[in-house]
């Protein structure tokens, strides 16, 4: 149930690789559930308690709090279960990494899973891109946890790389003390026998205790696994340099993402030729800063950022690309955390030569504050407040030309414009 969503689709991917009759429903049609579809899932649109019949086992989307299967599906007595206590069971049976973090770990996972599979390992893979999941055959597991509603206490794996710890939800957690006790408690829980792999450039992923043998990665001079500035980027180790990476993604943070990833693989015994060359070949996640076309002779690209630090970091990496102006088309993802990281947003984008900003998404909130896009917009100095999709085209057509870059930025539905300003030449 949600099947839509990137959590539940890469499980159904999964269960359905394995040999699994597997069926999903939605509330609406997506690109996900058309594929989902063509690769062999019996698709639902909508909820109707019949869809439960004749089935052994229901994973439900966390977003879904009740509905008509539910009930009839725990009055029949099917194994009811939401979608990360189905990954907790995953993770508990198998040879597990886990990736947490409240940003880069989507991008970490699938690189940590693209050097394994790579190595030999075939490791099933579970990215929260919605698209880079994969079903392998072996024990090894690599999954993306999530901290967003608190349920990143329930995975137990073997092995941990945490990424960075910031308020990102305001909606579940009240200051990001919450946030750090959650992440405090996952990583207590790793076994002794586990490596912990954290960011030594962020002091709260760095302050982290866990009976796991602690390994460090980053920029930072204390860090185990240091990366260098520059491309190819070279990594250093025990005082060394073990070598040089060419990943072709752009961005800071991608570097040291790279490092996080390598530090993982290395230290489950992946020679550092095999990490340089799976890297180089990454070939990056879905909606991280990807190339969708030509907008006006402008190349279009799409990002998921939607908190303050994922802005300046896409930002950044964007800044890399060969072009005259950046041009940003911004789409705030819930109401909640607008009004809290208001200024910060405003803040972020520093690194546009133009934001627009369109309508708020609100992933079913309501809006108790009032806030709005347009509070938002007006505090960006080179920001305008257009609201509809179609107001930001009309904008964007008067506005972008060749050498240009047109990047477009949010959680929500923004991709629907991207996809279709891409086609326009």
């Amino acid at each position: 149930m949600g099947v839509g969503g990137a959590g539940v689709s890469a499980l159904a991917r999964v269960f359905l690789a394995r040999g699994d009759e597997v069926s999903g429903c939605d509330l609406r049609e997506s690109d996900t559930t058309a594929e989902l579809e063509d690769a062999g899932v019996r698709m639902y649109i909508g909820h109707d308690p019949e869809h439960v019949l004749f089935q052994d086992l229901l994973v439900y989307s966390g977003a879904i709090k009740s509905s008509p299967e539910l009930d009839a599906a725990r009055a029949m007595g099917v194994k009811v279960v939401s979608r990360a206590e189905m990954l907790a069971e995953l993770i508990a049976e198998s040879d597990s990494v886990a990736v947490a973090g409240s940003a880069g770990k989507t991008t970490v996972t699938h690189m940590t899973g693209h050097i394994l599979t790579e190595a030999g390992f075939d490791p099933t893979v579970l990215v929260g891109d919605g698209s880079s999941a994969r079903a392998g055959r072996s024990r090894w597991l690599v999954a993306e946890v999530d901290e967003s509603d608190g349920s990143l206490v329930l995975h137990h794996p073997k092995h941990a790389i945490v990424t960075n710890i910031e308020f990102d939800h305001p909606d579940h957690f009240q200051d990001v003390e919450a946030v750090q006790e959650v992440f405090g408690e996952f990583a207590a829980g790793l076994p002794a026998g586990g490596v912990a792999v954290l960011c030594a450039d962020d002091d709260r992923a760095r302050s982290l205790q866990t009976p796991a043998r602690r390994v460090t990665y980053g920029f930072s001079e204390a860090a185990d696994y240091r990366c260098g500035e520059g491309r190819p980027f070279a990594i250093h180790h025990a005082g060394r340099e073990l070598g040089r990476v060419n990943l072709r993604q752009p961005g800071r943070h991608n570097v040291q993402n790279a490092t996080g990833a390598a530090a993982m693989a290395l230290e489950l015994g992946v020679s550092f030729a095999d990490v340089a060359g799976a890297l180089e070949r990454f070939p990056g996640a879905h909606r991280r800063l990807e190339y969708l076309g030509i907008f006006q002779g402008a190349p279009v690209y799409d990002d998921y950022a939607h908190h303050p630090t994922k802005v300046r970091a896409t930002l950044q990496a964007a800044r890399e690309l060969k072009h005259r102006r950046l041009i940003v088309v911004f789409q705030p993802h819930r109401y909640s955390r607008l009004a809290a990281l208001l200024q910060d947003f405003s803040r972020s984008f520093s690194g546009a030569d133009r934001v627009l900003i369109v309508d708020v998404y609100s992933a079913g909130e309501d809006n108790p504050t009032g806030i709005q896009a347009r509070d938002l917009a007006d505090l960006i100095p080179n920001g305008t407040y257009v609201g509809s999709f179609q107001s930001a085209r009309e904008s964007l057509e008067g506005l972008v030309g060749p050498d240009d870059v047109l990047l477009l930025m949010g959680a929500g539905d923004i991709r629907k414009l991207g996809d279709e300003l891409a086609q326009k030449f």
